[in-house]
């Protein structure tokens, strides 16, 4: 399938759409996927869920910008309006489908504490081995942005910024 056959189908579709990325050979594909399916019977009318195997569909992942697997996009009014990588837990999946369900849009996922942690202890190496290396400006600002990766999503003056962007973007 293209893009264009893909998007065309989700324009046309007049229910929310949770589409899953996966593969045969992802293990947290195997993990997430009997659940998903339990939640698309659970919400069916209420919910579409749609899976697409990325082996069989590359162009296509590439064309959405896909680059890790499971992946899930959801849409509505055939447009993307969330997206997430990895395997989720079945309470935040259940959470998903009962928002998108009750006409509301899902919330951006957050990232993981461990995840918060890592990002966070990486940006500290990173800015401490250009501040070492007679301050390298290039790793400071690198163990900046990978900081600052680690807490974006809680900062309120990138929502504000993100938000605007988005307005003007869809206006488009």
């Amino acid at each position: 399938m293209d893009k264009k056959a893909f998007l065309d189908k989700l324009e046309r579709n007049p229910l929310p759409v949770v589409v899953d990325f996966w593969a045969p050979w992802c293990g947290p594909c195997k993990m997430v996927k009997p659940i998903l399916e339990k939640l698309a019977k659970e919400y069916a009318g209420r919910v579409d869920f749609w899976q697409i195997n990325a082996d069989q569909n590359p162009g296509l992942l590439h064309e959405l910008g896909i680059s890790g697997i499971p992946t899930l996009i959801i849409y509505r009014d055939g447009k993307e309006r969330s997206r997430s990588v990895g395997a989720k837990p079945a309470s935040a999946l259940k959470a998903l489908f009962e928002t998108l369900a009750s006409g509301g849009d899902p919330a951006p996922v957050g990232i993981s504490a461990g995840e918060r942690i890592i990002r966070f202890g990486a940006g500290i190496v990173l800015a401490g081995w250009g501040w070492a290396s007679d301050i390298n400006i290039i790793l400071l600002a690198l163990g900046g942005l990978v900081m600052f990766s680690a807490i974006y999503d809680r900062c309120p003056i990138w929502r504000a910024l993100t938000s605007q962007f988005k307005k003007l973007t869809d206006q488009n």
